[in-house]
């Protein structure tokens, strides 16, 4: 998405005071979007808050159910019962 704006890279970063370097990052799946860099891209870019944190934390998600750490089906949930109160 940040490609297609009609800006390079180096006035995004200066626009927004994130490093060049660290954008080229985001852009590669590098490095990681924090709550900071969501502010500052959203007020430029006047988007509502949390966007790019919610894009970040889908791609954590679709990594974590395709990777081999664990196996979901052996945790059984919890029992229904336990959680009435």
């Amino acid at each position: 998405m940040l490609e297609e704006l009609p800006i390079t890279q180096k006035q995004f970063a200066q626009a927004t005071g994130i490093p060049e370097a660290h954008l080229s990052g985001l852009k590669k799946g590098n490095s990681r979007f924090t709550p900071e860099h969501d502010l500052r891209i959203t007020r430029y870019l006047k988007q509502s808050e949390g966007f790019w944190l919610r894009l970040q934390l889908r791609a954590d998600l679709r990594k974590a159910k395709a990777g081999k750490s664990f196996d979901r089906n052996k945790i059984k949930p919890i029992d229904d019962k336990l959680l009435t109160v």
